[in-house]
């Protein structure tokens, strides 16, 4: 581990994002460009360390830190879910004060189950524009009513009898209803005390949200582009229909993108689209290239027949986790079981999987699937959920101007 501690803390000398092997292909590349940015604009240092899906190994973070001889926030991110820090600041009290702080902070703002790469950009985020950690009111039990009884004279107690008895049986119900009700309210304290307020939830959704579309705003107009060059060339029927394709999904996605109301799991499904756009463009100019290189043209026919091929072996880009398209870069595709899962009750279907959710399927653990608002998306009944995103049941544009007609 010394060793690999020495190599990644002088590669953090020349670039402050050192990705190690187990990592590459596995990691949101957009949103880990979008925190390299980020990292760029700080008034400190940060360095930031992607390993596997194993988790955030503390001790080696520890290491590099040492090893690494400068001032700043070291952060350790795996490819799931994990994220850890540690920091460096001599006769900086205020800054280290202030780097301590957003770190708890962030962990009221993202949940578990949080994709790690996001929890940087959130973190980042922070470091940007500090927050005050909130403060809970734990509040004191108030204490209860007491209860004064009044004995009469002896010589009328007997008299009474019948109606002490009852006034005490009313006694004793009104304790034991205001101590319930006081029992009843200490518990709602306790639980409200770990809940996140709404006003936080809310602003996890919002910082998630906006991460995820200013790395796609950057993705569209970076495809807007290639789009319009393709499209003032000229090109085969097969050829031009590809761009028409790729027109198509990018202006979904685009008006995904540029919707305010869009939720999380729509901006992950514009992302799917942008993935299918850039895989339709790569395709066309992998065959214009091909043409170039060769004497003989081959017909659209055997075009069309090509494009069967292994999508890694022919230089295109890959589909993106059908689970969670947050995740990245699907590595396989795997027969994954649907069972009590809305529609798709009962049924397998082999999809896209990322790293992280091919060891979870192989160890048996419940996949990750990105949630449509407090449920699995699988398990609702929206038009990502009829297709998987893309992954079955036809084109996922036609299926989305389907449901908007």
């Amino acid at each position: 581990m010394t060793q690999q501690a020495q190599t990644i803390a002088e590669a953090l000398n020349t670039d402050p994002v050192y990705v190690t092997n187990s990592a590459k292909g596995e990691i949101n590349e957009t949103l880990l460009q979008k925190a390299e940015t980020k990292i760029d604009s700080l008034d400190f240092d940060v360095f930031v360390i992607v390993s596997g899906n194993q988790g955030a190994d503390r001790d080696l973070l520890e290491q590099v830190k040492v090893f690494n001889g400068g001032e700043g926030a070291f952060i350790m991110i795996d490819t799931n879910t994990d994220l850890a820090v540690d920091y460096t600041f001599e006769d900086q009290h205020d800054l280290q004060m202030q780097v301590m702080e957003q770190m708890s902070v962030g962990r009221d703002q993202w949940s578990q189950s949080t994709p790690s790469v996001t929890k940087l950009n959130m973190l980042l985020d922070l470091y940007a524009d500090p927050q005050e950690a909130p403060e809970y009111e734990t509040g004191q039990e108030a204490p209860g009513s007491e209860v004064e009884t009044v004995e009469g004279s002896s010589s009328t107690a007997t008299l009474f009898l019948g109606g002490a008895v009852l006034v005490l049986a009313l006694v004793i119900a009104v304790i034991w209803f205001a101590r319930s009700r006081r029992e009843q309210a200490k518990a709602t304290r306790t639980r409200r005390r770990f809940e996140l307020p709404a006003r936080l939830l809310d602003r996890v959704d919002d910082l998630q949200r906006k991460t995820l579309r200013e790395g796609l705003s950057e993705d569209t107009t970076e495809l807007a582009d290639e789009i319009t060059q393709l499209q003032t060339q000229e090109l085969s029927t097969t050829d031009a229909e590809g761009v028409e394709r790729a027109l198509d999904a990018y202006q979904m996605a685009r008006a995904i993108v540029d919707d305010g109301e869009a939720e999380r799991i729509d901006l992950a499904g514009a992302m799917v689209l942008l993935r299918q756009a850039g895989r339709e463009i790569a395709e066309v100019k992998l065959h214009k290239s091909t043409k170039r290189g060769t004497k003989a043209r081959k017909s659209d026919a055997a075009r069309a027949s090509a494009s069967t091929k292994s999508a890694k072996t022919r230089g295109l880009p890959q589909s993106l986790c059908t689970v969670n398209p947050l995740h990245g870069e699907a590595r396989t595709n795997q027969l994954v079981s649907t069972e009590r899962k809305g529609h798709l009750a009962g049924k397998s279907v082999r999809v896209p999987v990322c790293g992280s959710c091919l060891s979870d399927l192989q160890s048996g653990r419940e996949l990750q699937w990105i949630f449509d608002g407090d449920r699995p998306y699988v398990e609702g009944r929206s038009v990502w959920a009829q297709t998987l995103f893309g992954a079955i049941g036809g084109d996922l544009v036609t299926a989305l101007h389907r449901q908007g007609s």
